[in-house]
């Protein structure tokens, strides 16, 4: 049984479930689906999944897999994570496996996400009478929205199962392809979403005097609200507020009666994000009042900085170390200022969450979020073997 545990084995089982962790990864970013819609995407996993007889648990917290590995049934359980959403934007690498979905791709590497999990499952699958803990793998729905860990978590996801930790890894393009980022403490921030609709009165653009001009008001509340950052935040503390939608209008010569705009806040500090919150709620109303608009603030309070628990994360260098020798782990140095709801897990269960670079050149160097997004899949197989490695005995 031992020798199933070596270093050099362990890479041969994880190199043996590459074929089909790539062919998954492709399919997925073939066929995105957005959050809270990943109907194809969980039941394409789930049926890989039980095809190879692993039990896989449907429908938790909306399209969400729970896969559980028992090899000891009494011994407690260690958690995997992957998400499995796409997000609103056209893909445009011409690639074989280009998104067939317009207006909808992963440029975030979810897919890549659930195929290395799907990958890990696969392994510790073949590995489970090793194991010195149950594996649960959860496939996430609804990331990309702050929606899904919540849901799955309201959905009972920790009642019975009730994991000692819990890990997720995060494909990051600004690292070489193959290399693991670690990092203690804060490693993402807190993060809001937010929506402005402001109402006023139409008119014909000749004759702005008979109007409430709410495309010049809005002008002036976006103005107003990125000095919040400059002007009124603690230079000491990292905060990021950012419009990314703005709708209104329908012609050149028409003043319109309604605006819309909708963006993120994003800070590593919890008083700063309490303050920046207050001061938007105020600039937002005094500005519409003082031109006679009607302004409607809706923030949704999203979710808390990602903190990586120290302890859990000294036993991911040890384990990394002993069962992965020949991936490069590097400390990042400075947290991020995207948001990851992986923190809604962290609430109940300690754990981490690490960088897997995926940056092999300049086709794979783009920034998340980018329509050219894409990975260099030779890190996934560094990926898969991580995550396997967490999984296995603490090393003597």
């Amino acid at each position: 049984m031992k020798d199933k545990l070596d270093a050099r084995l362990l890479a041969q089982h994880v190199a043996n479930a590459m074929v089909q962790v790539i062919d998954l990864r492709r399919h997925l970013h073939q066929h995105p689906e957005l959050s809270g819609a990943e109907i194809h995407t969980a039941r394409h996993i789930s049926e890989r999944l039980k095809a190879a007889g692993i039990d896989v648990q449907e429908g938790v917290g909306g399209h969400g897999l729970v896969v559980r590995i028992e090899g000891n049934p009494g011994n407690g359980w260690v958690a995997l994570r992957a998400d499995m959403d796409a997000l609103p934007i056209d893909d445009a690498k011409k690639r074989p496996y280009s998104s067939k979905n317009d207006g909808v791709a992963h440029a975030c590497g979810h897919d890549a996400h659930s195929a290395m999990l799907y990958g890990a499952a696969m392994v510790l699958h073949q590995l489970r009478e090793c194991l010195p803990k149950n594996t649960a793998c959860i496939f996430q729905p609804a990331e990309e929205t702050t929606e899904g860990a919540a849901a799955m978590l309201a959905d009972g996801l920790f009642t019975d199962l009730k994991p000692e930790r819990i890990h997720a890894l995060h494909v990051y393009p600004y690292l070489p392809a193959g290399t693991i980022g670690l990092r203690d403490g804060v490693m993402c921030a807190a993060a809001d979403m937010f929506h402005v609709e402001l109402t006023g009165r139409g008119g014909h653009a000749a004759r702005p005097h008979e109007c409430v001009d709410v495309i010049l008001i809005a002008s002036q509340i976006i103005q107003a609200l990125h000095h919040i950052v400059s002007r009124r935040v603690d230079p000491m503390h990292p905060a990021v507020l950012t419009i990314g939608h703005i709708a209104g209008g329908h012609a050149a010569n028409v003043i319109p009666d309604h605006v819309s705009f909708s963006g993120t806040v994003r800070s590593l500090n919890e008083k700063t994000h309490e303050e920046i919150r207050s001061r938007m709620d105020r600039i937002i109303r005094q500005t519409a009042e003082m031109w006679g608009a009607e302004a409607h603030f809706h923030m949704k309070q999203a979710i808390p900085p990602l903190v990586n628990d120290e302890t859990v994360m000294q036993l991911v260098r040890k384990h990394l170390s002993h069962y992965a020798p020949n991936i490069p782990c590097v400390d990042i140095e400075e947290a991020s200022m995207g948001g990851e709801d992986f923190s809604e897990f962290l609430r109940h269960v300690p754990g981490c969450l690490l960088r897997l670079g995926t940056g092999g050149g300049p086709d794979t160097r783009y920034p998340l979020h980018h329509p050219c997004f894409d990975v260099d899949e030779s890190a996934l197989e560094k990926g898969v073997l991580a995550l396997v490695s967490l999984c296995l005995p603490e090393p003597g």
